[in-house]
């Protein structure tokens, strides 16, 4: 029997726990990605081409104010674009996991999985709240 987990932050899996990672092959996901459900919602080379990309317009603020705000702007655009893809396809995969194919009389998932998905649910929920 696996002992329920602890009120707070769970934020290590094991491997095989909670439904299954996202791969990072989703569009504007990298590597980190499939960090699993509760993982960083961008990957790191996505979160490096933002990160120099607002690092550039700042630095060009001087020479050229209206286009770096510009700049800044599109970085940020690209940013919710790339964060609400990423949070749907997190969103979907759970929903997936525990509903299975929406047959509510089908032997859907044992209480353990569901205890992982709703564990997951909260992290990446808090996570938001918190941002």
């Amino acid at each position: 029997m696996t002992p329920a987990a602890p009120r707070g932050r769970d934020t290590a899996d094991r491997p095989g726990d909670g439904p299954a990672p996202d791969d990072g092959r989703s569009p504007g996901h990298g590597p980190a990605a499939g960090a699993g459900p509760a993982g960083p919602l961008l990957g790191d080379g996505e979160r490096d081409r933002l990160g120099e990309r607002l690092h550039h317009a700042l630095t060009a603020f001087v020479d050229s104010p209206r286009d770096s705000v510009a700049e800044a702007a599109e970085v940020l655009e690209t940013a919710e674009r790339q964060l609400i893809a990423s949070l749907r396809d997190r969103r979907a995969a759970l929903r997936a996991g525990w509903q299975e194919n929406g047959d509510p009389d089908g032997p859907g998932p044992d209480t353990e999985q569901l205890r992982l998905t709703l564990r997951t649910y909260r992290e990446v929920t808090e996570r938001l709240l918190r941002a």
